[in-house]
Order: structure tokens, then C-alpha cells, then sequence
């Protein structure tokens, strides 16, 4: 048995380190804080408090809802796209761990040799042989843990997104079931109008062949009546446009996807939970998904100036012989280390250190733009919450007066003490006034979606990034 070893003499470690300093410098960007403390649009209703249910469907008060909600994050395509990127990061996560373990290689083989003589065997066996090798680097300045934070940080980074993705799912869902809803009371009211608007231009037509109207008076009912079934036919698309969409947003196909009937009166106004500005911070996954992925491009950074430095990686091999399968085994084992440095490919290296400051510095800039945008989400959110009921509370008295003229001037009309111009205009001032109150009423329930939306959600909702995070 032979043993060998070899290492660098002081004079080549002194020059490979001196080749390897004068590491450059990288000035990394700075992520800005909230400097607002409080919103500028503070809600004058003392009802906004926190969900009783972690769920958008209990909270507006619609099974169905809940149902459709379950059935999108089990099918949504873009969720599952989401997540494939998770795997694919947490698959990313597991080749920079393994790059700091060693690296164990076996071989072993046999060599035989065929003769002619028929009196022994056709293959005589010569020799075999074993081996086995270890290689390990050694990471003195930390460029492989770098590595694996960067990857780390994207996995979490990938998480807080498919966070992010199943939010907006959640909340478009929620939105065009408001909107179906918010069409069939709107087809409700137009079928109720279109049918006193029919009963009308027969009065006038029975009236005309009596001689106690005119062809006027009904040819403007006439076209009154029609343009009701025009806008009927208005809200009979946009019902099937709703319904095909949220076939997509549940992952469908629209031929087969059938939307339960809901009307606006069975839905609840949300109450939302407001937060201060500076704690969407820890409550939006997107801006969570912006900071890890500058926690990744600081990582980049730091791995690139490591790469200016040594590298000190260790070796170890044995290597077990025999003349023939029954004969003694001789064994030669090596031990080595060996000191690597860049000398002639700095250039490189500059470069792939500029990119990963330029990276970090694009992730700030991405960070900051989504910080503003959640905060200005969250304004006009809380500015929709407050306009919707206000509207909302205008409408409702609009129409109480406005169904009140309409049935005083069709009974003038009757008993001939008004014109059919202003029975015409209390009939369309009663349908603008109930279309608008149905669209206010919907309003007001998808300001409270974007809330809950612009918030984070709840922050009970089930999140992947905790469970990755330990793993």
C-alpha cells in the first residue's frame, strides 16, 4: 500500500492570494420605508371591522360564492402555473444546497482475456479494480452559502407570489359573482318596466282607435318600448360574458360551466379591517414576493465578489487493485488540496459583478413601484367604500320619489289631466333611477372586494411561504 500527498508551498499561496485581492466594491440600493402613518381618506362608518370568516364568500354572505372560490384555487390555470414555479424553485434551492456538500464518486471494473485452448475456459479474468473519490470545497468566503440564500430568498419569492396570484383569483371571482348578480336584478327591474311600458302602448292604442290619442303619443311609446328590449338584450350579453369568464377564472370549459343564480338583495356589504399603511408591508404578498427578491439579488452580489477570491478545495481517492479475482488486493490512496484563483478572466467576473448590482438595484426600483401601488390601491379603495354608500343612500331616495311621480303621472294621464310626455318622462326617469341603484348597490360590494383586496386579504388566510421557509 502507497500513500501520496501533495500541497502548495507558502511562496505559491502567497501569489495565487495576491492575484485574488483587490475584490471591487458593489454599492448596493437601499428599499425605502413608508413614511405615511395614517390614510388620507379615513372612513366616516364605524362598521369597518374584521371578517368573521377567512373566506371573501362567508364574509359577503354567499354560499355559492364559496363553492366557486374553492373550485378556482383547485382549477385556476394561472394558479397552477404558480405553483409549478414554486417547485421549480424549491428544485433550484435543492442544487445550490447540494453544491456545498462533497462530491463522492465511485468506479470498479474487470478486464478478461479470450484464448483458444479447449481444454480450459474461453475467458480468463486479469485484473480487477476499485475506487473511490471525495472532492470538497471548502467555502472560506461564503460564495456557495450566498448561493443557497439567493436561491432561498426566490423560493420564498415564488411562494408570496402564487400568494399574490390566488388573492387576485380570490377577489376577480368574488367580483363577477357581484356582477351576475348585479345583472339579473337589473334584467328583473328592465322585464317589470318593459311590461308596464307594453301595457302602456296598448292604452294608447286602444285610446288612438277611439280617437282619444294621437299617432304621436304612440309612436314615442312605441319607441320607448323598444329601447327597453334593446337594453335587454344589452344585459342578456353581458350575462353571458360574466358567466363565460368566471369559467375561466374557476379553470372550466365555458360550454359546460353553469353559474348559480344570485340577486344583490342576498348579498353583504363586507366589513373590511383597515390597517395603517405602513402594515401592508407584512400583509401584501406581492410587496412580501419584491423584498424577498431583493434579499436574492443582494445574495448575487455577494456571490459574484466571491468569486474574485481563492477557492480551497480539498480531494481524497483510494484505489484498490488485484492481478486476478482470487489474488491479494493492493490499495494506493491520495490525499490533496488545492488553491484556485482567477488570473486572467477578471474581466468576466467585473461584468458578472455590474449585472448583479444592476439586478439589486431593478429589484429597489420594482420594490418601491409596488409599494406605491398598494398604497394608492388602498386610497382609492377606502375613497370607493365611502362615494359607494353615499351613492348608494342618494339613489335609494331617488327612486322612492321617482316611483311615486311615475304612478301619479300615469294616473293623470288616464284621467286625462296630464300629456303623455310627462308620463313618458316619470317612466324614464323611474327606470334610470332603479338601473343606477341596482349598479350603486354593486359598486358598494366591490369596493369592498378591492379593500379587502388592497389590505392583503385577511391575514388568516392559509399561506405556502411559512412551510417553505422552514424547509
Amino acid at each position: 500500500m502507497s500513500a501520496t500527498r501533495k500541497s502548495l508551498a507558502p511562496p505559491a499561496c502567497l501569489m495565487v492570494l495576491a492575484l485574488g485581492g483587490c475584490v471591487p466594491s458593489a454599492e448596493l440600493a437601499v428599499a425605502p420605508q413608508v413614511l405615511s402613518a395614517e390614510w388620507q381618506q379615513q372612513p366616516e362608518t364605524s362598521n369597518i371591522a374584521a371578517p368573521t370568516s377567512d373566506s371573501l364568500g362567508a364574509a359577503l354572505g354567499a354560499p355559492e360564492l364559496q363553492g366557486l372560490l374553492a373550485r378556482a384555487a383547485a382549477g385556476n390555470a394561472d394558479v397552477a402555473a404558480s405553483a409549478a414555479r414554486v417547485s421549480r424553485a424549491r428544485a433550484q434551492l435543492g442544487i445550490a444546497r447540494a453544491a456545498m456538500l462533497p462530491v463522492v464518486t465511485a468506479s470498479a471494473g474487470i478486464s478478461e482475456t479470450r484464448t483458444d485452448n479447449r481444454g480450459g475456459p474461453v475467458f480468463n479474468f486479469s485484473e480487477g479494480f476499485a475506487g473511490l473519490d471525495v472532492a470538497y470545497e471548502i467555502d472560506l468566503l461564503g460564495g456557495a452559502k450566498a448561493g443557497r440564500n439567493s436561491a432561498r430568498a426566490r423560493l420564498v419569492a415564488a411562494a408570496f407570489d402564487l400568494d399574490a396570484l390566488a388573492l387576485v383569483v380570490e377577489t376577480e371571482v368574488a367580483r363577477a359573482f357581484v356582477q351576475h348578480a348585479a345583472l339579473s336584478d337589473r334584467i328583473v327591474l328592465l322585464d317589470r318596466n318593459l311590461a308596464q311600458a307594453r301595457e302602456l302602448e296598448r292604452i294608447i292604442g286602444a285610446r288612438l282607435r277611439a280617437g282619444a290619442a294621437t299617432r304621436v303619443d304612440l309612436g314615442l311609446q312605441t319607441i320607448q318600448v323598444r329601447q327597453l328590449e334593446a337594453e335587454r338584450l344589452r344585459l342578456d350579453e353581458a350575462m353571458i360574458r360574466t358567466r363565460n369568464a368566471m369559467a375561466v377564472l374557476v379553470g372550466e370549459e365555458a360550454p359546460r360551466f353553469a353559474l348559480p343564480q344570485s340577486t344583490l338583495a342576498d348579498l353583504a356589504v363586507p366589513d373590511i379591517a383597515l390597517v395603517q399603511p405602513g402594515e401592508l408591508l407584512v400583509r401584501r404578498p406581492d410587496i412580501r414576493a419584491a423584498e424577498a427578491r431583493i434579499a436574492a439579488a443582494e445574495g448575487d452580489v455577494r456571490q459574484a465578489r466571491a468569486a474574485f477570491l481563492p477557492r480551497l478545495r480539498l480531494s481524497a481517492s483510494a484505489l484498490g487493485q488485484a492481478a486476478t479475482l482470487a489474488g491479494p488486493l493492493g490499495a494506493t490512496f491520495a490525499i490533496g488540496a488545492d488553491l484556485l484563483a482567477p488570473i486572467f478572466n477578471r474581466g468576466r467576473l467585473r461584468g458578472n459583478l455590474g449585472a448583479a448590482a444592476a439586478t439589486q438595484a431593478e429589484s429597489v426600483a420594482l420594490y418601491r413601484g409596488a409599494l406605491l401601488t398598494a398604497l394608492g390601491e388602498a386610497e382609492n379603495a377606502l375613497t370607493a367604500v365611502e362615494q359607494a354608500r353615499a351613492r348608494e343612500g342618494l339613489l335609494t331616495e331617488i327612486v322612492a320619489e321617482a316611483r311615486t311621480t311615475a304612478h301619479l303621472a300615469r294616473r293623470q294621464y288616464l284621467e286625462g289631466d296630464a300629456d303623455l310626455q310627462r308620463v313618458l318622462d316619470a317612466e324614464q326617469l323611474l327606470v334610470r333611477a332603479e338601473d343606477a341603484r341596482a349598479v350603486a348597490r354593486q359598486e358598494r360590494i366591490e369596493a369592498a372586494i378591492d379593500l379587502y383586496k388592497a389590505l392583503g386579504g385577511n391575514p388568516q388566510r392559509e399561506s405556502v411561504r411559512p412551510a417553505i421557509a422552514l424547509r
